[in-house]
């Protein structure tokens, strides 16, 4: 890493120290003769991902001060912006607030050349849940796929029209700072053009562990922003379905009980339905 660092000090002119948090990203911030002010470093190992934050972000304020590959890496340099995490404890009246960050910035970043799309499609799910080794949620997912089978044609129909958004793709407490004492979210390289309600389900289970106080506050927080996020109670449990994929997939690759504990919960909501 001291390599890395070194490169880009002496590319910057730049007094850089890496941030650790968590990321399979470097960040690195620091002051930069170059630009003569405090910068914000981001290494990424996709192009796709610099590409979708730099996108992201230009739309959203005039931190973006330039980029360019790096050993195989692609590197965006920002304005430090000096984000604080959350101290205060999570209650309803922060969380109305985070709904209406995410429905403002919901409405305010449009779609771009190269997003990504949600994925939507049953038979790429099948073949995913194929692909694990067996296990309780193995099975429970394989189950659960006919459940939602016989309606495949209604659930795409629903997604395609209701897919005209970019989400930002990772929601979390931790994802949510403070810029300048006004909250905000940050880190967009996951954004991809999809439903909204899919912006909400892991901060709903992760974050506020199905707080229902909790997720009427946010909704009404959001509600008040951009109103346009219903869908059928099939397709949400559609959609909690395929996040669930994601997180066994993840799972599979590196072990991470409480994360599978999250993906397991999901699945108890839907057998329940």
């Amino acid at each position: 890493m001291s390599t890395i660092i070194n490169q880009l000090n002496r590319r910057l002119k730049s007094d850089l120290h890496e941030i650790n948090h968590e990321s399979l990203n470097s960040t690195f911030v620091g002051y930069s003769n170059l630009y003569r002010q405090s910068i914000f470093v981001k290494q990424f190992a996709k192009e796709q991902g610099y590409y979708t934050e730099k996108m992201v972000t230009n739309q959203l304020n005039d931190r973006v001060l330039g980029g360019f590959p790096l050993n195989n890496t692609f590197v965006l340099v920002l304005k430090d912006c000096s984000p604080k995490d959350i101290g205060e404890k999570i209650d309803s009246n922060l969380v109305f607030e985070m709904g209406q960050v995410l429905g403002e910035y919901h409405l305010k970043v449009k779609p771009f050349i190269r997003i990504k799309l949600v994925n939507g499609q049953f038979d790429d799910y099948v073949a995913e849940i194929d692909s694990f080794k067996e296990s309780s949620y193995k099975r429970r997912l394989k189950k659960l796929t006919s459940k939602f089978l016989p309606y495949e044609n209604e659930i795409k129909l629903e997604l395609s029209q209701h897919s005209k958004f970019v989400l930002h793709g990772d929601v979390g407490i931790r994802n949510y700072k403070y810029v300048d004492s006004k909250l905000a979210l940050i880190d967009f390289e996951k954004a991809r053009l999809g439903p909204v309600y899919q912006d909400f389900i892991k901060l709903f289970y992760q974050d506020f562990d199905l707080n229902e106080e909790l997720i009427q506050s946010f909704l009404a927080g959001y509600s008040s922003k951009n109103p346009n996020y219903h869908l059928s109670d099939l397709t949400k449990q559609y959609l909690i379905f395929t996040t669930a994929v994601g997180i066994f997939n993840y799972t599979e690759k590196i072990e991470d009980l409480a994360f599978r504990h999250i993906g397991e919960t999901m699945l108890d909501t839907i057998e329940k339905k």
